[in-house]
């Protein structure tokens, strides 16, 4: 008598819901902002397995600054500002030429933003003195130097870094 016809279910059509997701996606990668780590550049001298001999230095020709765990910058046993290590360093390694070297040591309970300002104020030294030097020797700026003027400025202006840091062990590199 009655008899229940059956319906087959609807079904979506979910074809186009892949290209939806796959151009979102492509979006949002698009549009984000990466937020970048600050650091430094630098290049380590290759490992050495042998014992290097102890070198004799002049006390003199050393700038020392150490930050201390309590975040103290000090230059050769004097409280320091920050902000007054690119003068120093330069006129440092102005007076002292090719034997200067600036040593750093670095208790490891100091914060790194002091660290980081610390470097980056003997960058800006640095840049600063190999500016310097090539406008005396070719007359122009360290950027519009070539390959082998940069090679030279930088031996004539070597940049003598020394780090050590300070444990409970003992100071060790």
């Amino acid at each position: 008598m009655f008899t229940r016809k059956r319906r087959a279910a609807f079904g979506l059509n979910t074809t186009s819901t892949a290209d939806i997701s796959f151009v979102l996606l492509i979006f949002f990668l698009v549009t984000t902002s990466m937020d970048q780590d600050k650091g430094l550049t630098r290049q380590l001298p290759p490992a050495e397995t042998k014992e290097q001999p102890a070198t004799e230095v002049d006390s003199r020709d050393v700038l020392t600054y150490t930050i201390t765990a309590t975040n103290q910058l000090m230059a050769d046993g004097q409280e320091v500002a920050v902000s007054g290590v690119a003068a120093r360093v330069e006129q440092f390694v102005t007076s002292r030429g090719r034997r200067h070297i600036i040593s750093l040591q670095i208790d490891p309970a100091a914060d790194y933003d002091t660290y980081f300002q610390l470097q980056n104020q003997l960058v800006a030294a640095y840049q600063h003195l190999r500016d310097r030097t090539a406008h005396q020797l070719y007359g122009h700026g360290y950027d519009a130097c070539t390959p082998a003027q940069r090679d030279a400025v930088r031996s004539a202006c070597p940049q003598r870094i020394v780090e050590s840091y300070q444990g409970q062990g003992g100071p060790h590199a």
